[in-house]
């Protein structure tokens, strides 16, 4: 009976595929990728609440920016416009110059910014465990990628009261936030992490010592994406 499980199980395979991610694997019920051609990307409006009261904005970058969009099932939407809500966690797309929600899914995103003449690549992620207000659907940026180790930050935005000097009231502004978090691949565990060795190495108990080494021989701080990539980097050798 076993042996004839085997064979059928063999005989399905090629029509489930797996898309892997770093860490973690996510089933389709699609053989491979395929690409998503922007005319045929699905969307919705956005209902957005009005904000003209309040100063600054709630998106990562107020200009559309060209990114790579992988969906859950497999496809692939490439050099599309796409703007990231930091306060919704929602990706929108550009159609016509109407912002609008995806109907399917998003795994992941790619997005170019251009910052100080430079243009920065980052990579958002969802899938991740539940981890007390967030969802599997949320999505991180992934500040270091491994098959051990993840770092991700949950960056996010949310009107705060600034007080004006010489006035009564108050007004609001949108203000930038982050939550720093370490993957852990074989355990599944997420926790909480400070840009700082003592708060990394209480997060990985087991390799305090090698964390210790590595941040003194390479000279890190740890205060920058770039040290804290390196770090990982290095762990997951």
């Amino acid at each position: 009976m076993k042996r004839y499980l085997k064979i059928f199980l063999l005989l399905i395979s090629p029509f489930f595929g797996i898309f892997q991610v770093t860490g973690q694997s996510i089933t389709s019920q699609v053989s491979t990728n395929f690409m998503v051609e922007a005319y045929n990307i699905r969307g919705r409006p956005i209902v957005n609440k009005d904000n003209n009261n309040i100063e600054g904005s709630p998106l990562l970058s107020d200009e559309w920016s060209k990114g790579t969009v992988y969906f859950r099932d497999g496809g692939i939407a490439k050099d599309i416009d796409i703007k990231f809500n930091l306060e919704k966690n929602e990706l929108y797309f550009n159609r016509s110059g109407e912002l609008l929600l995806f109907n399917d899914p998003v795994l992941s995103f790619r997005i170019l910014l251009q910052t100080e003449g430079n243009t920065d690549e980052l990579l958002f992620r969802s899938g991740y465990p539940v981890n007390g207000r967030f969802s599997k659907e949320t999505l991180y940026e992934v500040i270091a990628d491994g098959s051990k180790f993840q770092l991700v930050n949950f960056r996010f935005s949310y009107p705060s009261d600034i007080y004006v000097y010489g006035s009564t009231g108050s007004k609001k502004k949108f203000t930038p936030s982050e939550e720093i978090y370490v993957y852990d691949v074989a355990f599944g565990k997420m926790t909480k992490v400070k840009r700082n060795e003592s708060s990394i190495s209480d997060a990985l108990p087991d390799l305090r010592a090698k964390i210790n080494q590595l941040t003194a021989a390479n000279k890190l701080k740890l205060k920058s994406n770039d040290d804290l990539k390196k770090l990982f980097d290095l762990l997951n050798n």
